[in-house]
């Protein structure tokens, strides 16, 4: 089985995930630390923009059940940082690095049921996974999100709430503009705004979509 949840950053489509695939005894794989991990490679090496896909295939990263390995390391807070954030959103719309990451999680995909959160996964990478959701909230609520999970990571670094929400809304029209593979919400997903809703709430409604209780649900098309 394979479940794809798209959304803006904030969203709460990687908690979403995590929870869905515990309930499902699902691979969870979360594209977006797979972008922050070759970003993060790029910023420690000191790389330039113009040596970034020429050092792709030095690149020694792995995804395992509990996050992405950089030459063996398990990256954590290392990868959160607002810097690496920023790096990994501009880097996203180069072609060769996407085509990379999209085929990490394609053979992952390809050997065992997964549930995988990102921005074009259910509209580009995986476009027959069997159960799609767009997860949504507004700017403000994803803000709040990032600046309380900042606070809690010990990685806010004097940020302010109005700088967060300014980096989101920027990164929303770099997401949704980009000439490839932007941000959009999948033929065929179920939306889910989660603005207003507990982590609870809006697993209930994604596992009755699952489970065939659908007919109250919007689904796009």
């Amino acid at each position: 089985m394979i479940i794809t949840l798209d959304g803006p950053s904030g969203s709460g489509k990687s908690t979403l995930s995590k929870q869905i695939a515990k309930e499902y005894g699902l691979i969870h794989i979360d594209s977006g630390a797979i972008y922050r991990t070759i970003a993060y490679y790029f910023n420690k090496n000191k790389l330039s923009k113009d040596q970034y896909i020429n050092s792709l295939d030095d690149i020694d990263i792995f995804y395992k059940k509990n996050g992405v390995t950089l030459d063996g390391k398990l990256l954590k807070n290392e990868i959160r940082t607002s810097e690496i954030t920023e790096l990994a959103s501009k880097i996203s719309a180069i072609p060769e690095i996407r085509d990379k990451v999209n085929n990490i999680i394609r053979a992952i995909a390809n050997k065992t049921s997964v549930v995988v959160d990102g921005r074009d996964i259910g509209s580009v990478v995986l476009p027959n996974a069997d159960y799609k959701f767009y997860i949504d909230a507004s700017i403000e609520k994803r803000a709040r999100r990032r600046l309380n999970q900042m606070r809690r990571k010990n990685i806010l670094n004097n940020k302010s709430f109005n700088e967060i929400y300014s980096e989101i809304e920027q990164r929303d029209k770099r997401d949704m503009s980009r000439k490839l593979d932007p941000l959009t919400i999948p033929d065929g997903a179920f939306i889910i705004n989660t603005s207003d809703k507990k982590i609870k709430d809006s697993i209930k409604q994604i596992n009755q979509i699952i489970r065939g209780n659908n007919e109250n649900h919007i689904k796009h098309s």
